[in-house]
């Protein structure tokens, strides 16, 4: 038998309505909501749920969640204002992959899609209301027409708390962990957020995403644990030798060549200290598979399992799991 007060109810259904990323299955259930309980006449209700549902979702777990996700969607809203909307620069240089499975993105029918600043129900409003394509013509002025490959280069809030709740184990204060090609910075915000880690460091290349993640840091007073770094990695190597973990969320693939990329994980195999983490999006056996590294990846790291792929939370993380992998450096 099992109770819940008003503020767990209200938790556990945001949670239900998070589950539902449709926003016409979200209205149906409100309006069934609507009819069956608050103008209707309401069913009897059981005094305890039958055996083969799962306990309700602990108040306090759903509460930090929410707590996080909030202030994480508050900087999204503040960053959308700052960036235009495929959240790229004029200054920086997109390079198209050569290789790989991404090799068959065309910019001429391949879109840029900030995940952490346009979750998937702002994207179908963005495509309603026509600023967004869902389709291209494959033949001109013809009904021949295939689905726009959208490509983010930030985690989505989701991915940010499954990689900070589930993926990741407890991390130490004094742990030292480092976003590599930051951006806008969601890696970092996430971290801030979800953890106590004392030194979080954001390394990005490009001047004015610097700005942007500065501006974003100020406002929300960040800095007593959060720095960004501008600069190339490689010339940041006193910070790669001491973190403890390092997060690269899709961060070679669409910026340089592959020559670029391969030198560039030469860099972090000899720089990077033994027993440290690695987040990485997509696997490393994605990303190094068509590069000449001058390395076995079998010989640097180890993927490792999730730490708690099973935490209760108030989103879908079954998906994460097969695109955000965790190793460990040997």
């Amino acid at each position: 038998m099992w109770s819940m007060d008003l503020k767990g109810a209200q938790e556990a259904f945001l949670a239900v309505l998070q589950q539902l990323p449709q926003p016409e299955t979200r209205k149906a259930f409100l309006a069934w909501v609507d009819d069956t309980w608050i103008r209707g006449d309401p069913p009897n209700l059981m005094v305890c749920p039958p055996p083969c549902l799962p306990p309700p979702m602990a108040p306090a777990c759903t509460s930090e969640y929410t707590s996080g996700d909030t202030k994480l969607r508050k900087i999204a809203d503040d960053l959308r204002e700052l960036m235009p909307l495929n959240a790229i620069l004029p200054t920086e240089q997109i390079t198209f992959p050569s290789v790989g499975e991404n090799a068959d993105c065309d910019p001429s029918h391949t879109l840029h899609v900030d995940a952490f600043l346009y979750d998937e129900d702002m994207v179908d409003e963005l495509c309603d209301t026509g600023e967004l394509a869902r389709n291209y013509c494959v033949d001109c002025s013809s009904h021949n027409t295939q689905p726009i490959t959208y490509v983010s280069h930030s985690a989505s809030r989701e991915r940010l708390a499954y990689v900070f709740r589930a993926l990741l184990p407890p991390i130490p204060e004094d742990t030292i962990l480092l976003d590599i090609g930051s951006r806008l910075g969601a890696v970092l915000y996430g971290a801030y957020i979800y953890t106590k880690c004392q030194r979080i460091v954001g390394v990005e290349i490009n001047q004015e995403l610097c700005q942007v993640q500065q501006t974003i840091i100020n406002k929300y007073q960040f800095q007593d644990r959060l720095q960004v770094l501008h600069g190339d990695i490689q010339d940041h190597g006193e910070v790669v030798r001491v973190a403890d973990i390092i997060c690269l969320n899709n961060v070679f693939e669409f910026f340089m060549p592959p020559s670029v990329q391969a030198r560039i994980w030469a860099f972090l195999r000899a720089n990077i200290k033994k027993g440290a983490l690695m987040v990485t999006i997509p696997s490393l056996e994605d990303s190094l598979q068509y590069l000449d590294c001058g390395f076995r990846l079998q010989e640097w790291a180890r993927e490792i399992p999730p730490h708690n792929p099973n935490i209760t939370a108030p989103f879908d993380f079954q998906s994460e799991t097969s695109e955000v992998k965790l190793y460990q450096v040997i």
